[in-house]
């Protein structure tokens, strides 16, 4: 097979294959990170109030995580 006809098929399959391929959903839903957690989970509570509680939970550990401010004010011996 010469050059130009292999160029010509490959380029025509290459077409072909790009134009069947779909587009893929990969988004991420918002409480994916809930939703594998109450998977994981033995499920004694409904999916809204384990959700609900997951979310607080992970408010309330991001919020321990801060760091606290233990800077002395400039006037602080004034104050004494």
């Amino acid at each position: 097979m010469a050059y130009d006809a292999f160029k010509t098929k490959y380029e025509a399959e290459a077409v072909e294959l790009v134009k069947s391929k779909q587009p893929v959903d990969v988004s991420i839903p918002y409480d994916a990170a809930a939703k594998l957690a109450y998977e994981a989970s033995d499920k004694s509570m409904a999916y809204d109030a384990f959700k609900a509680q997951y979310e607080a939970d992970a408010i309330a550990l991001v919020k321990s995580k801060q760091p606290i401010d233990i800077s002395i004010p400039y006037d602080a011996a004034a104050k004494l």
